[in-house]
């Protein structure tokens, strides 16, 4: 498990520093204007990240599976290897569906300056300024069915959230389902917020009531905010992490008391 959180927070990172420094600058800077390469890389950084943050996502909630209704196979079934060659597998995937939609992107020919209203570079901002509308098609198509296959690992995640449910109430003693309830509520909250950003801006999307300024400020969440609370989420359960937090509160409170003394 902390070996696919590693990666997880890794992808973060990437994601993150492929976005905030660009943010930062224009706000610094007061820069409205992007590069074409810059932005060519930022869009495919993003699209690299979330294919492989939504398989992660997948295989964690099957290792929660594992945990909670398998767990004399736990060891067998979820070993080291597995989870070696299976990452291994998501960083090359995510690395071939950028080379095609690198390659299709190529294939778009633009005969307008594109405005970006958002606060970093989108696929759907590259719509507009299109001059050869057939150019769009496999472009568009690609896009689509990777926006639909990733809908497969959202299935998959509900579906081991719905045995883990079955198998939690099952268990005849309070404690013992807390105790099943807190290995996976961090995963839980952390695919809650991973997928329910994209789904409410789907639905604002289709009740017509999503504007600019919603939009900027749920995708600002979701690259941003997100990425920074879960490192937070994950953290907090481990016992290692209270007793540093309650040692570093307790020696501030010490050298506070301290210098208040020296006054």
């Amino acid at each position: 498990m902390y070996f696919l959180i590693s990666n997880l927070f890794l992808c973060e990172f990437v994601g993150t520093t492929s976005v905030d420094p660009s943010v930062l600058e224009n706000i610094l800077w007061g820069r409205s204007v992007v590069p074409y390469v810059d932005c060519i890389i930022q869009i495919n950084v993003v699209i690299a990240i979330l294919v492989i943050e939504t398989f992660l996502l997948t295989l964690m909630s099957y290792d929660r599976y594992l945990a909670i209704c398998q767990p004399l196979r736990y060891a067998a079934l979820m070993h080291n290897r597995l989870c070696l060659y299976l990452v291994i597998g998501f960083w090359l995937s995510s690395v071939a569906v950028v080379a095609v939609y690198f390659y299709f992107f190529l294939g778009l020919k633009f005969c307008a300056p594109i405005i970006i209203n958002y606060f970093f570079c989108e696929c759907t901002a590259f719509s507009i300024p299109v001059c050869v509308i057939s150019s769009t098609r496999p472009f568009y198509i690609f896009s689509w069915v990777i926006t639909y296959l990733l809908n497969l690992p959202f299935g998959f995640i509900v579906l081991s959230y719905i045995l883990i449910i079955i198998s939690i109430l099952r268990i005849k003693s309070s404690a013992g389902r807390r105790k099943a309830f807190s290995t996976c509520s961090s995963h839980l909250l952390v695919v809650s917020l991973y997928f329910g950003i994209p789904f409410a801006t789907y639905a604002l999307t289709l009740s017509n009531t999503l504007t600019d300024s919603v939009y900027n400020g749920l995708t600002f969440i979701y690259f941003l905010v997100l990425p920074m609370l879960n490192p937070i989420i994950y953290t907090l359960r481990n016992q290692d992490i209270h007793k540093a937090l309650k040692t570093s509160v307790n020696d501030m409170k010490e050298y506070c008391a301290v210098k208040g003394q020296s006054r």
